[in-house]
């Protein structure tokens, strides 16, 4: 069968122009993934900065004290500190090396003047510890550093008695021991970058392993400090002045 020449021209037509419909259709907005949209930073968040430089590792720093100390415990079984010897002026010294940002080790050494006690008020002593310790700086690269530290040492102490009156019989002359815990608080404002001072409070806990009298049984002894230390650290001069330094040149 023929068809005509008009309707083969009138199918091929329709067969040409039947997809632009479907070209044509309005995209569907339920099937658009929608665009994404930046939450807005919460409250109180601030521009994310670098971690502040390191300005206690590798640095060396002295530190020079004065403090009052107070004995506590006893000098040897029966023999009560306070018996003998009453509280005094003390001076501190260390010296100290950064290991961390946080953490520096120190060699130090302190020296106590002993008054009267209570049942010799003519006595007189003298305390002196050496020793070392780790000191935990909780923060740093700011003006003022709380910090804490745990030590370890040797110490020796002396009591004297007058030339008359009464003394308790044992406990007069040099002892020598251990101070097995030293744990100080403390905290150091920096008006200068290498100068600062800052009040602390020191704890030592003891054993007098050598007495006057050896027939005496060892027992534990204590000081108590609170004082003003005194801090110089040279090197850090240079770290803090570093970064402004840098600045300044662009």
């Amino acid at each position: 069968m023929t068809f005509p020449r008009s309707f083969r021209a009138f199918v091929a037509a329709a067969l040409v122009v039947a997809p632009l419909p479907a070209l044509a259709q309005t995209p569907d907005p339920a099937r658009e993934e929608p665009a994404e949209v930046e939450e807005p930073p919460e409250p109180g968040a601030g521009t994310p900065r670098a971690y502040a430089p390191d300005w206690r590792k590798g640095a060396f720093l002295l530190s020079v004290g004065g403090s009052y100390v107070v004995p506590l415990g006893s000098i040897a079984s029966g023999v009560t500190a306070s018996d003998l010897v009453s509280g005094g002026p003390g001076v501190s010294v260390g010296l100290g090396f950064g290991l961390s940002r946080h953490v520096s080790f120190e060699l130090d050494g302190n020296y106590g003047m002993l008054g009267g006690g209570e049942a010799c008020t003519g006595c007189s002593g003298s305390t002196l510890g050496v020793g070392m310790r780790l000191v935990y700086h909780l923060a740093q690269g700011i003006a003022f550093d709380p910090w804490a530290s745990y030590g370890v040492g040797f110490r020796t102490s002396l009591v004297e008695a007058p030339e008359t009156g009464a003394a308790p019989e044992f406990g007069i002359g040099r002892s020598q021991g251990i101070d097995f815990a030293r744990i100080t608080l403390g905290g150091t404002f920096y008006p200068h970058p290498v100068f600062g001072f800052g009040p602390f409070l020191e704890g030592t806990v003891g054993s007098y392993r050598l007495r006057p009298d050896p027939g005496t049984s060892p027992s534990v002894y204590g000081f108590f400090q609170v004082g003003l230390r005194v801090t110089f650290d040279p090197l850090r001069g240079g770290k803090v002045r570093t970064p402004a330094t840098v600045a300044a040149a662009f």
